[in-house]
């Protein structure tokens, strides 16, 4: 059975791997292989960029990896769901944006409760990130990119 993380984050079983590197096991992918999640002989984990090879520390082992896996997957599932595309022809498109400068169309309020705001999540992500391994969430980290992405409310 494959587990689905976020970010296009495959990890196998802990059972199955691969020896593909010397010293190292692949334990899962990125994008269906584009990056391989690595576990070092030493339990760390890492990131090895198919294309140039280069490795990049992920977290201090698998079970840390699947912690942020499931952080950022409670991140992601408590927010507000995406608005669906809408199609509009150019002339629908120009009076809507004509509406909404001159007031006649507010972004939606939602009702009180539904849902976290995004301090709430992005404290308590934080918050999770660090108990699970703290030095996995600095500016050096394989992580950072995709944390700044949580601070900004862009993922």
């Amino acid at each position: 059975m494959r587990e689905e993380h976020p970010f296009g984050i495959h990890l196998y079983p802990a059972t199955v791997g691969a020896n593909t590197v010397p010293g190292a096991r692949e334990i899962g992918n990125v994008h269906g292989g584009e990056f391989l999640i690595m576990e070092e002989s030493d339990g760390t984990t890492s990131v090895c960029d198919v294309a140039t090879g280069h490795f990049s520390p992920l977290n201090r082992d698998r079970k840390a990896t699947e912690g942020f896996l499931e952080a950022f997957a409670e991140y992601l599932s408590s927010g507000s769901a995406a608005p669906a595309p809408v199609t509009m022809t150019a002339e629908q498109a120009a009076e809507r944006l004509r509406a909404f400068r001159e007031g006649q169309i507010r972004p939606p309020v939602l009702p009180a409760g539904k849902e976290l705001s995004h301090r709430a999540r992005l404290r308590k992500l934080r918050k999770r990130l660090h108990a699970i391994d703290r030095p996995a969430t600095g500016p050096d980290s394989w992580w950072h990119a995709l944390i700044e992405e949580a601070e900004n409310d862009l993922l």
